[in-house]
This record gives C-alpha cells, sequence and structure tokens, in this order.
C-alpha cells in the first residue's frame, strides 16, 4: 500500500530554505560555529554506548549515534543538499537500528537498516523525501506505543526529541531573543534525547541480569 502511495504521488522536494540557518557567525575561523559544534552530545554519548555495549544491534545504533556528530558537523560548515545526505544517513541507521531494539526484533536490524539507507538515497537521487519522512516517522511513533504500554523510561526520549523538533522549528525566533539559535539548542535537546536512550538500554540490561555479551 506504501509503494502505491509513493508511487502516486507527487515528489516530495526538499525545500532548499531549510538550509538558511540563523545563526551564521564564524568563531575562531568555523563557519557556522555553534551550529557545527552543538553535534559534541552525539559524538560522546555515541562512543559511551560503543563502550558499553558488546551486541550487535546496540553497536549499530551508537555507531549511527556516533557518526551523527560528524555528518552533522561536516553539513553545516556548508549547508546545502550534497552535504545534508551525509546528515542523514547515519541518523537514519540509528533511527532504525533503535526500531529493531524496540520491537525486540534484533534479526530486522539490517534489513531495516538498508531500507533506512534507500530512503536517503531515494531522497538524494530522485529528490523525493516521502520514503525518508516515513523511515523517521515510524520508529516513533513504535517507540511511542512501547512507552504507553510497558516502557515508561522512553519517555524522556519523546519529551527531549520533541522540544528538539520545536527548537528546529522556531530555529529564528529562538535566535531573536536568546544567544544560541533553535537548530543550536535542537542538537543538544537531540543529544540529551539519545543520552536518555542510552540510560535506558543500560537499566533494561541491569534489570534482565547479567549478559554474556556486555563487558
Amino acid at each position: 500500500m506504501f509503494i502505491v502511495f509513493l508511487l502516486l504521488m507527487p515528489p516530495l522536494h526538499q525545500d532548499q530554505s531549510y538550509h538558511a540557518f540563523a545563526d551564521r557567525r564564524t568563531i575562531i575561523g568555523i563557519p557556522n560555529f555553534w551550529d557545527v559544534v552543538s553535534n559534541f552530545l552525539f559524538l560522546i554519548v555515541g562512543a559511551m554506548g560503543l563502550v558499553a555495549f558488546r551486541d550487535f544491534p546496540s553497536r549499530i545504533l551508537f555507531l549511527g549515534i556516533f557518526f551523527t556528530a560528524f555528518g552533522s558537523g561536516y553539513y553545516h560548515l556548508a549547508p546545502d543538499n550534497a552535504r545534508l545526505f551525509g546528515d542523514r544517513l547515519p541518523m537514519t541507521v540509528a533511527f532504525m537500528s533503535l526500531l529493531a531494539i524496540a520491537i525486540s526484533r534484533p534479526t530486522l536490524v539490517v534489513p531495516l537498516v538498508i531500507v533506512g539507507i534507500i530512503s536517503v538515497l531515494w531522497w538524494r537521487l530522485a529528490d523525493n523525501l516521502w520514503l525518508y519522512g516515513f523511515v523517521q516517522f515510524v520508529p516513533m511513533v513504535a517507540l511511542l506505543v512501547i512507552a504507553i504500554q510497558r516502557e515508561p523510561r522512553l519517555w524522556p526520549v519523546f519529551i527531549f526529541y520533541g522540544l528538539s523538533k520545536l527548537a528546529e522549528h522556531y530555529d529564528r525566533e529562538i535566535y531573536s531573543v536568546s544567544p544560541f539559535s533553535g537548530h543550536t539548542l535542537k542538537h543538544l535537546l537531540a543529544g540529551i534525547a539519545s543520552w536518555y536512550i542510552y540510560r535506558w538500554l543500560r537499566l533494561r540490561d541491569q534489570k534482565s541480569g547479567p549478559n554474556p555479551t556486555q563487558p
């Protein structure tokens, strides 16, 4: 059904005004300084996860979070569609591996991640965001259902991720009344959300008892 939808709907193009972020200050020679360096939380949380977990799904998840710091930082140095591809690719890997972990289907990590990568490639080659939007939307809905039904420790992930999307939307308005732009705050809030994912998995492992795959 969704494939039919994709074929029948007109392409959803990337709005080029998306790249026009509010804070364009160059500091110590780094263009768009705060939007670049505010990705440091992804680097920290990704590294923490790679050290803490040895199971394949978690490694892929935190590898995606780790490289999001570099992809987003690279994009924000000179925002355009080509660099945005490098930003979205590791994020999609993180989203899809998180979905496999949340629904307790570790064997789906590889196929879901492949679907995620295809969605980013399709956007880049066909300039059509529908599949990428679907890949972003479905994991969040699945996590919301899981949080409601059995896992309240996921609620902080939704709260901070939701706040990050609001900050992103009000990029200019926030920058007009604060030292930092909404997009800079988006990175920080999303980084906190990723830390709560790390915390959720650590607490889940502690509750389930010793795991021979953990150090």
